[in-house]
C-alpha cells in the first residue's frame, strides 16, 4: 500500500506553520483504513539547546483499523507507551502516535499481518531514537508481545501475555493463559491470569487472583500475591507478603521479611529478616538467621531455625515439631497432643504448653530454672525434648500459668 504522507507545502502567504512532520506507512498484506484525520499536534518542537538532546518533532495521531483477522499482536513501542485491551470495535484499531528527531527524517510506521499476526512497529526507531506510543483495541481476545524499551506498558483481556518494558511499569490484567513479564526496575501489577512469570529487576511485584502457579524475582524490591496457586518468591532483599494461597509457598527474602497468611503449606527463608505465618494447613520449614519467627494456627509439621532469633508460635496442631533456635527463646503452645516435639535454645528459654497426655519428657537446663507439670510415662508414645543450656526450661498443660 502506497504511504500516505502530509500534503505539499503551502505556496500562497500564510501565518507560519508549527513545525513537525507527518508519515503515516502501512505496508504488508493487510489492507488498513484510515478512520480520520487529526488537525492539531500531539506535540511541538523542542528549541535547541547548546549540549542538550536534539530537538524533537511529533505528528498527529492516527487511527486505523486491520480487515484481516488478528489472533496476535507484537508490537514495539521504542520507549513510548503500549496499551491494548478489548472494546466495542468489530476490527482491530490502532492509534499511533510518533516522537521523532527533528534533524532527521521521520520514521515509517509499520502494520503488517501474516498468518493471523499484527505486528506494530518502527524498524528505524532502533537506530534513530524516534518512539511510536500504540493504543490498540480488539474485539476479541489476543495473543501479546509487547517490548516498551522503558514506556508503560498495560494489556487486559488478553489470551496469552509476554511483556517487557525496558524500565517502564506494567500492567496486566484478565489474562486467560499464561502471563510473562520483564520490566528491569518497573513495577509489575498482575491481576488475573493462569500463571505468571514475573521478573522486577528492583521494581515492586503485586499479583493477585492467578488460578495456577506465581513465580516473582524482585532483586530488591517488595513482592505481594493474593489469591493464588503455588507461589515460588525471591525479593533479593525486599519485603515479601503472600496471602490466600491455595498452593506451597516458597520464599526467599535476602534480609527482607516474609509474611504468610493462608496457605497448604510454606517453606521460607527470611535471610536474617523476620518471617510471620498464620493459618497454614500444612508443613511449615522455617529459617531465619536471626530473625524473629511467629507462627499462627499451623496445622503440619513445623521446621524452624532461628540462628538466635525467637519463636513465638501457638495455635500448634501438628504431630511433629522441631525447633532450634541458638540462643533465641522458643514459646511453643499446641491446641493437639503432638508425637515428637524437639527444642533446642542453646541458652534462650524454651515454654511449652501441651494439652492431653501422658508424654516421654526430656528435659536439660543445666542450671537453668527447670518445671516439668504435664503427665509423664516411659511408655507413652508421645515424645518432648527439651534441651535450654541453662535458659529457663518450662513444660507446662494449657491453663497452667506461669
Amino acid at each position: 500500500m502506497p504511504s500516505l504522507t502530509a500534503p505539499p507545502a503551502r505556496t500562497d502567504p500564510g501565518p507560519p506553520s508549527t513545525r513537525g512532520r507527518w508519515i503515516w506507512t502501512l505496508s504488508g498484506v493487510v489492507t488498513v483504513v484510515l478512520l480520520a484525520v487529526f488537525g492539531s499536534w500531539a506535540f511541538v518542537r523542542v528549541g535547541d539547546t547548546p549540549g542538550g538532546p536534539p530537538p524533537l518533532s511529533a505528528i498527529p495521531t492516527r487511527t486505523v483499523t486491520v480487515s484481516q483477522p488478528v489472533t496476535s499482536v507484537s508490537v514495539t513501542s521504542y520507549g513510548a507507551p503500549i496499551r491494548l485491551a478489548r472494546g466495542p470495535v468489530s476490527q482491530v484499531t490502532v492509534v499511533e502516535g510518533i516522537t521523532f528527531d527533528d534533524k532527521g527524517p521521520p520514521p515509517v510506521v509499520t502494520a503488517k499481518v501474516s498468518h493471523g499476526t499484527l505486528t506494530l512497529a518502527a524498524p528505524s526507531c532502533v537506530t534513530t531514537g524516534c518512539s511510536v506510543r500504540f493504543l490498540v483495541t480488539v474485539p476479541t481476545s489476543v495473543a501479546v508481545n509487547a517490548s516498551s524499551e522503558g514506556g508503560e506498558i498495560s494489556v487486559a483481556g488478553a489470551t496469552t501475555a509476554n511483556l517487557e518494558s525496558g524500565g517502564g511499569p506494567v500492567t496486566a490484567t484478565g489474562t486467560a493463559g499464561a502471563l510473562t513479564v520483564t520490566s528491569e526496575g518497573g513495577s509489575i501489577t498482575a491481576t488475573g491470569a493462569d500463571s505468571a512469570d514475573l521478573d522486577s529487576g528492583g521494581g515492586p511485584i503485586a499479583a493477585s487472583a492467578v488460578s495456577g502457579v506465581v513465580t516473582a524475582n524482585a532483586d530488591g524490591g517488595s513482592i505481594t500475591t493474593h489469591g493464588t496457586g503455588a507461589v515460588s518468591l525471591d525479593s533479593g532483599g525486599g519485603p515479601i507478603a503472600a496471602s490466600a494461597v491455595s498452593g506451597t509457598v516458597t520464599a526467599n527474602a535476602n534480609g527482607g521479611s516474609i509474611m504468610v497468611t493462608g496457605s497448604v503449606g510454606a517453606n521460607l527463608d527470611t535471610g536474617g529478616g523476620p518471617a510471620s505465618v498464620r493459618a497454614v494447613n500444612g508443613p511449615l520449614t522455617a529459617n531465619t538467621e536471626g530473625g524473629e519467627l511467629e507462627v499462627d494456627r499451623l496445622t503440619g509439621p513445623l521446621s524452624a531455625d532461628t540462628a538466635g532469633g525467637p519463636v513465638n508460635a501457638s495455635g500448634i496442631d501438628a504431630a511433629t515439631v522441631r525447633v532450634t533456635t541458638d540462643g533465641g527463646g522458643a514459646w511453643v503452645g499446641f491446641v493437639r497432643q503432638p508425637q515428637t516435639v524437639q527444642v533446642t535454645t542453646s541458652g534462650g528459654p524454651a515454654v511449652l504448653t501441651l494439652p492431653g497426655g501422658p508424654y516421654v519428657v526430656t528435659a536439660e537446663s543445666f542450671g537453668g530454672p527447670e518445671q516439668v507439670t504435664v503427665p509423664t510415662s516411659p511408655s507413652a508414645t508421645s515424645t518432648v525434648s527439651v534441651v535450654t543450656d541453662s535458659g529457663e526450661l518450662r513444660i507446662t498443660p494449657p491453663g497452667a500459668g506461669s
